[in-house]
């Protein structure tokens, strides 16, 4: 065997070898946690059309979140909101979606928010579920996580605008920000 086809079967061993230890590691973990091995994503090179601008809404008065501060922005995965902006959308009955994981979801979220851990595996599973339902897609939807540096509510935002849905709002400071104002919560599994 000559020094580069040692090197080849050297490459090729590791290479087996890893695949067999990420197969084996994937197996081991819980169910929400593994990852599949085959995906499907029917829509992927499916260019969005370019919706025209909605009509303008009328203004807001002074202090309030108006009608156009809530507009779809198909342009943008989402747009960030403020806490009274937040609590607003969740007094006209939006939904709001938590992107945290399933078992910080159970210790605390915002009442009648939906689960929809970012970083679980089901995750684009959830999503098509949520899209069958049929809600409409420049409905207003609040996407929430940890607030800080947590990332999670945009990832899904990302999500759900390439899902379809076209008004998807970030609630920036999130959950953690919503509890200390004594804002309706829950605890557990949704319902």
């Amino acid at each position: 065997m000559t020094r580069g086809s040692s090197f080849l079967a050297q490459a090729a061993l590791l290479l087996v070898a890893a695949a067999l230890l990420a197969a084996v590691s994937n197996f081991v973990r819980p169910k929400e946690r593994r990852l599949p091995w085959v995906r499907s994503y029917p829509d992927a090179l499916k260019v969005p059309v370019e919706k025209p601008p909605a009509a303008e809404a009328q203004p807001a008065s002074a202090g309030s979140a108006g009608a156009s501060d809530f507009s779809p922005h198909p342009a943008s995965p989402w747009k960030e909101i403020t806490s009274e902006q937040a609590k607003t959308l969740f007094d006209r009955g939006s939904i709001f979606i938590d992107a945290r994981r399933t078992s910080v979801y159970r210790e605390g979220h915002i009442a009648h928010a939906r689960p929809m851990p970012v970083w679980e595996s089901d995750i684009d599973d959830r999503i098509k579920a949520f899209y069958a339902e049929g809600h409409e897609g420049n409905a207003p939807i609040v996407a929430y996580c940890s607030g800080g540096d947590c990332e999670d509510s945009h990832e899904l935002a990302q999500k759900l605008w390439g899902a379809g849905f076209d008004a998807v709002f970030v609630y920036r400071d999130g959950y953690p920000d919503w509890e200390k104002r004594s804002w309706p919560v829950e605890k557990g599994d949704a319902k």
